[in-house]
């Protein structure tokens, strides 16, 4: 009976961000270590490094971010007063962390539905369109609002400026034509 409480309120929060007018369009990719080398020993399918087991994939030189699926994503912060903007159209947000509360495009147990884990990557889609900006969110930690398993979540994310993507096509530095990120 205890779970009721927290599951009632995990479908509440996915209706509530589903369709809630300030929620944003999101894309959701996973990082993957893209190393390998021939003879080299691996732990649950990751190579090792030297022999030992990789932890965490923050200190890989060779990733890739894959596509996991599309979202909703609704800010979840507490305002705080901070920079505006010259134009006074816009403020230019004054701290580092970001919370949201982000939700799959599918119900669970649908193919559209994935987990939110550390390190993927969010972009928020500025606008509609075929080619809009997107500004990238890191995954850092979770939080939860209740004590009651199993918890509501709420993410910890950190603006990744060096992965923004502006709006339109995005040229491939490989072969310089055009490319759908």
């Amino acid at each position: 009976m205890l779970n009721n409480v927290p599951e009632a309120i995990n479908r509440m929060a996915r209706n509530v961000v589903v369709n809630h007018p300030n929620a944003f369009n999101i894309q959701l990719f996973r990082k993957s270590v893209t190393r390998s080398g021939v003879g080299e020993e691996t732990v649950d399918g990751n190579p090792t490094l030297g022999g030992l087991a990789v932890l965490n994939t923050g200190d890989e030189e060779q990733f890739e971010y894959a596509y996991v699926g599309n979202g909703y994503a609704l800010p979840a912060d507490p305002f705080g007063a901070s920079p505006m903007m010259d134009r006074k159209d816009a403020n230019t947000g004054s701290i580092d962390e970001f919370r949201f509360l982000i939700e799959p495009e599918g119900p669970s147990g649908s193919p559209e539905w994935f987990d939110v884990r550390t390190n993927d990557v969010i972009y928020v889609l500025l606008g509609d369109g075929p080619n809009p900006a997107r500004i990238a969110f890191e995954v850092v930690a979770y939080e939860t609002t209740s004590n009651i398993p199993p918890y509501t979540t709420r993410y910890v994310t950190n603006r990744r400026d060096d992965l923004h993507l502006p709006a339109g096509p995005v040229e491939d530095l490989e072969d310089g034509a055009p490319d759908e990120p």
